[in-house]
């Protein structure tokens, strides 16, 4: 039996050479037969790493190339003396499979557990909340799920990070074309990967819904262009099997929500250029790559998607980052969303200079 280590949206970078590529697609697509009941593989078992713990949230990748939430949690360590599988808990999740599948649900489940724990290990104190990228609509929904009662006990507030409240393009051109996780297509063929990313519910989930992007053209291809409100044109004309259904079955699912019951804290890099439309030459469409074009946000996430945090009802504090560290996921290395964080947790009144 192998266990292929991949997390939230981790990196197997071993996984992804040429002689193993097409296993690893073939070991992590999803079985798309029952859109209502989505599953492995036949054969394939998956587990989430350290769930209440931090091996599973510090780094992106098993060989600790890729920092995550590592130097945030030593900060915290040092900072506040919290501890690791205590004070500091990590919950990861399948990124695979949105709020409304089976493991979605069985993931909230666990989550409201795994806060209620935190709570009375350390003197039933309630919980601060921190999520990164995809993490955030995941927790609008858990949130969203709750009795203001509970809330009210439970959660002390609400970190969001870089959160992916309005979707991303570039889940539009994973859709169409495949993604290559940045690395170089000379290493990773997008078209491999293209096959396990049009399996996964959450790639439906995360294209931009017209309330986010409007009328603007998102796509152009065989002299037609197509804005948020014709996704299921554009699927249908690109012949993806069981597309529309994946689609269908994950528009309801909110990505926000302005009104979660609890203070809401929000942090998000702006000024970095990050895909925003895709352009395919002539008879291109979908098996080549297109031209992008680019504009503002944290080099992943949009910046009007990332902007839809200023509308939470019970919104604190909203602090766009720029300049050094200011990416999607670089943003969890800045000292000062660390220092921000931790006098947030100790409850000191000194300003953080961003």
């Amino acid at each position: 039996k192998q266990w292929y280590q991949r997390r939230v949206r981790g990196l197997c970078l071993e996984c992804m050479l040429p002689a193993v590529i097409n296993c690893w697609v073939d070991t992590f697509k999803l079985n798309t037969t029952d859109v209502q009941n989505l599953k492995n593989t036949n054969g394939v078992q998956t587990k989430v790493n350290d769930f209440g713990y931090t091996n599973g949230i510090g780094y992106l990748d098993k060989n600790r190339f890729v920092v995550q939430f590592e130097k945030l949690i030593i900060g915290l360590e040092s900072k506040l003396g919290m501890q690791r599988g205590i004070s500091i808990r990590g919950a990861p999740y399948d990124y695979r499979y949105s709020p409304n599948t089976v493991v979605g649900k069985q993931y909230m489940t666990r989550l409201k557990f795994l806060i209620e724990e935190t709570y009375e290990l350390n003197g039933n104190t309630r919980v601060m909340l921190v999520a990164h990228s995809m993490g955030n609509p995941y927790v609008v929904n858990f949130l969203s799920r709750m009795d203001q009662s509970w809330k009210d006990k439970y959660v002390e507030g609400y970190v969001a990070l870089a959160g992916v409240f309005g979707g991303a393009s570039k889940a539009i051109r994973s859709l169409l074309s495949g993604e290559t996780e940045g690395l170089p297509e000379v290493i990773v063929d997008p078209l491999t990967m293209r096959e396990f990313e049009r399996s996964a519910p959450t790639v439906y989930w995360l294209m931009p819904p017209p309330h986010v992007m409007g009328d603007l053209p998102l796509v152009f291809a065989n002299g037609r262009n197509y804005t948020a409100s014709q996704y299921r044109e554009l699927i249908s004309d690109t012949k993806i099997t069981k597309g529309v259904e994946l689609y269908e079955y994950i528009t309801d699912v909110p990505l926000f929500r302005p009104d979660l019951g609890v203070d809401v804290y929000c942090l998000h890099g702006i000024n970095q250029s990050t895909p925003l439309q895709f352009k395919y030459k002539e008879g291109t469409f979908p098996d080549k790559y297109p031209t992008t074009v680019m504009g503002n946000g944290d080099g992943t996430v949009n910046l009007p998607s990332l902007e839809l945090c200023k509308r939470f009802k019970r919104l604190k504090h909203y602090q766009p980052v720029s300049g050094f560290l200011a990416t999607h996921l670089e943003i969890l290395q800045r000292d000062d969303v660390i220092s921000f964080l931790a006098n947030l947790l100790s409850g000191e009144k000194g300003q953080v200079d961003f």
